[in-house]
């Protein structure tokens, strides 16, 4: 039986597809690019400024007069660790329905490593499935003027991670907004509501 050889185009594939395979690891940086914390040969270590934007869009329920959250803390993530912001005073609260039709707030100017991340989390005055607590961190506000308790499943722990790529530039700034969608990060469960645990980064131009 005679054996065809390989197509080229076939083999060109083939390697594309390793070489997409390769740097869509985590933990693996772009060609050209470094991870938070390490250097381009030839480049020396430095630091950036994330200047990061709270927002949240438009909510329908009419019967709904405030969605508050308190961020004790900020981290982000390098070298498999998550490091605290220290230009983060919390805990701060914010109703995230004043940050909506363009409105937006200002978390802090922080200072990171140089380099490429994906996610951010913040630490959040919350509690996990449980009693309602006396006096939650974050809530929810009716007309009525009644209240009822958020909670983040794991939300101690783990955080409320803000997902998204952005880069860190040298002695530079980038500015990102963590978008907080309530019509779809607050979900009813029984008689309680339950707090997706991600929020999306989008970096502004």
């Amino acid at each position: 039986m005679e054996i065809k050889p390989f197509p080229l185009v076939g083999i060109i594939l083939v390697v594309l597809g390793v070489i997409g395979l390769v740097y869509s690891i985590p933990g693996q940086a772009l060609p050209g690019q470094a991870l938070p914390g390490q250097a381009l040969p030839g480049q020396a270590l430095g630091t950036g400024t994330l200047k990061l934007y709270l927002c949240d869009a438009p909510l329908d329920a009419e019967n709904v007069t405030g969605v508050y959250i308190t961020i004790n803390e900020i981290q982000y993530h390098l070298v498999g660790q998550w490091i605290t912001c220290e230009e983060f005073e919390g805990p701060q609260k914010y109703d995230l329905l004043e940050l909506t039709g363009g409105n937006s707030t200002l978390l802090g100017e922080l200072t990171l490593p140089s380099g490429n991340y994906t996610q951010i989390r913040f630490m959040l005055d919350i509690q996990e499935i449980g009693p309602p607590p006396s006096n939650p961190g974050c809530y929810i506000e009716f007309a009525d003027n009644s209240t009822e308790p958020l909670f983040v499943p794991s939300g101690g722990q783990t955080g409320y991670k803000g997902i998204g790529r952005f880069e860190v530039p040298v002695n530079g700034t980038v500015v990102v907004t963590a978008d907080f969608d309530v019509r779809k990060a607050v979900v009813v469960a029984g008689s309680s509501y339950i707090l997706k645990p991600t929020i999306k980064l989008i970096v502004n131009d």
